[in-house]
């Protein structure tokens, strides 16, 4: 390995590297949160609810969020919905709630909405979400959760750090795989073993990035656990050569 060709390999896998920690920051992050907040006020003998959900994968310092949840009656007859709404108050022994009764004639929708703040982050890390939802007709209790991320950043909304940082880590996986590739080219290697592996990483990655940010938290979590023996694997075996 000639040396430009090595200061070429070692500056891709440094900043590939770099934009692989953002993404696993992010992912990690929202696992942890979505794993936190399913533990979050359990409702026992509850079934998953059949209405999705909706909260927002993180929020920084000076930003606040929205979650929500649409509500509606299937069923050809009058039906009335007991909503409550639980979240962490900035420790898990402080909870904030709110109950609202819903009379929905057949086919008839609604949303319901709850904003949350960063002084609502319990250890300063997670905000804590559940709903329960008591129907009249169908599955008596159904429940969902979610936890958000909080970002300790004062000086950017939550969407503009969350693009960002997809943009920074999108960005430096891109150059640090051409980096590597110029280098392979330069020592005439054909195999492309490093970039092949590197884009298996990110496409993994992206994969886990997408469960975890349309919620389903258990898949995104198995195959997180997955990618972190799988890059301790790689790391052992080239740091004993």
């Amino acid at each position: 390995m000639t040396q430009k060709s090595k200061i070429y390999f070692i500056s891709g896998i440094v900043v590939f590297s770099l934009g692989l920690i953002i993404g696993l920051f992010l992912w990690t992050g929202s696992v942890w949160a979505d794993l936190e907040g399913y533990m979050f006020q359990p409702a026992t003998h509850a079934e998953k609810s059949e209405f999705y959900l909706d909260c927002p994968n993180l929020i920084t310092k000076s930003d606040f969020g929205i979650i929500s949840i649409g509500i509606e009656n299937e069923y050809d007859k009058d039906v009335r919905k007991l909503v409550r709404g639980y979240k962490s108050l900035g420790y898990l022994i402080y909870v904030a709630s709110d109950e609202t009764s819903l009379d929905l004639k057949p086919g008839e929708s609604e949303v319901m909405h709850w904003y949350i703040y960063p002084e609502d982050a319990a250890w300063n890390r997670f905000i804590l979400f559940r709903v329960n939802i008591i129907s009249s007709r169908g599955v008596g209790l159904t429940t969902a959760s979610c936890g958000v991320m909080l970002i300790n950043v004062p000086f950017l909304k939550s969407n503009e750090f969350f693009l960002l940082a997809l943009l920074l880590a999108s960005l430096l996986i891109g150059l640090g795989i051409f980096l590597v590739y110029k280098s392979s080219m330069m020592q005439e290697r054909k195999n492309f073993y490093f970039e092949r592996l590197m884009s298996a990483i990110t496409g993994v990655t992206i994969i886990g990035l997408l469960l975890a940010f349309f919620g389903q938290w258990m898949a995104a979590g198995l195959i997180l656990v997955g990618m972190y023996l799988f890059l301790v694997v790689i790391i052992s075996h080239y740091l004993q050569k």
